[in-house]
């Protein structure tokens, strides 16, 4: 399939106002390399209705070699509609060959929430008031008789912050099945760089075998390109790929399945680094690091899913756009970030334990939308 446009956007997700009322700007680049006149296309997916979405402005414009347009898409949720979510995605033609020359672009999400009907007032009986006040004097009773407790009360309070009997706060993360779920992040200009980059994870496999991907540009297959941390049959492998494989990898120990391992693949700008746990698990020259893919990112899977998927738990994806050395590695693999850290261009957490948008914590927010995953908590 040959690509025609690059389409990005800043974030893959839409809060709506509340009249069920948002927009999104996608910017759509003519990588054809010379003129052509191009037709924007907005496509819902699932269950979400083509009445709510407007394409503001004409869909056909002209293109100059290597120009761009920005499409503004307005969404408007009609009253009554019930909770839920729904996505819905900017396709790009070339007017002249649309059957070989477009590009479909990154999902977009947004959330409908529960209509909040207002509560009807009623007056309150006399009997309830009387009831009120009976029960109010033997609850002051009851406060006063035990106040004089107080001290012991307290020397045999549980230690810590919280209140007698209540569980610590579990921390979430992502699980995914190796069948189909994953989380995409589309192809904003954020993560769109050249030369060095770092890209990081916590992962918990639970396969070994085949393509298992944790952080992904791509693939795409005319031309051929990928930049890529993953699984590789019981290797953890991190490089990219324009015909030719430029990187590194290292044997995954038995003892990785089942347990959390903290992974960070480094090029430096000569050589593909892998680190394991903050040690050094594998080095080797290469000429090639982070390039131009036209293709969403993704985690878990390949970039748009359909295949490559990550079979194990996941949280605390990073990217970079900058390497980081052993040191920074070693001393911030159990750090919690803020998300303004100089070079921090894509923040995941995925420690949201609910909904189906990954939030990201960088400047950039290219939030990511979660297909198929499952909440987890330990």
């Amino acid at each position: 399939m040959v690509r025609g446009f690059a389409i990005t956007t800043s974030t893959s997700s839409i809060r709506l106002d509340g009249s069920g009322r948002g927009e999104l700007t996608f910017t759509v680049s003519n990588a054809l390399g010379r003129p052509v006149r191009g037709r924007a296309v907005v496509e819902p997916e699932g269950a979400t209705s083509r009445d709510w979405l407007a394409l503001e402005g004409e869909s056909e414009r002209d293109f100059p070699p290597d120009g761009t347009h920005q499409y503004t898409v307005r969404v408007n949720v009609p009253p009554g509609t019930p909770q839920g979510q729904h996505a819905f995605h900017l396709s790009m033609v070339n007017v002249a060959n649309p059957d070989e020359e477009f590009t479909v672009g990154p999902s977009a999400s947004f959330q409908v929430p529960l209509p909040q009907a207002p509560a009807p007032k009623k007056k309150l009986p006399l009997a309830w008031i009387a009831l009120a006040a009976g029960i109010l004097v033997i609850a002051l009773g009851t406060f006063f008789a035990l106040r004089g407790r107080g001290g012991e009360q307290a020397a045999e309070g549980v230690g810590g912050a919280g209140q007698a009997g209540q569980a610590p706060a579990k921390e979430a993360f992502l699980s995914l099945d190796g069948k189909g779920g994953y989380v995409e992040l589309g192809n904003p200009r954020e993560l769109i760089f050249f030369g060095p980059i770092t890209i990081e994870a916590w992962v918990r496999p639970r396969s070994l075998n085949g393509i298992r991907n944790i952080v992904v540009h791509g693939h795409t297959n005319s031309p051929p390109a990928e930049v890529y941390l993953r699984i590789n049959n019981g290797k953890y492998q991190v490089g990219s790929f324009n015909g030719q494989d430029f990187s590194t990898s290292a044997d995954v120990p038995s003892s990785d399945v089942g347990r959390w391992v903290y992974l960070a693949g480094v090029y430096d700008g000569a050589r593909w680094v892998l680190y394991r746990d903050g040690e050094l698990a594998s080095s080797t020259p290469q000429t090639l690091g982070a390039f131009f893919v036209d293709a969403p990112w993704a985690i878990g899977a390949r970039g748009g899913g359909r295949e490559r998927f990550f079979q194990g738990d996941i949280r605390d994806v990073r990217i970079w756009n900058l390497p980081r050395g052993q040191q920074e590695v070693r001393a911030d693999k159990d750090r919690t970030f803020t998300g303004n850290e100089p070079g921090l261009v894509g923040y995941w957490p995925l420690n949201e334990g609910q909904d189906v948008v990954a939030r990201d914590l960088s400047p950039s927010k290219n939030d990511g939308l979660i297909r198929d995953g499952t909440w987890s908590s330990e």
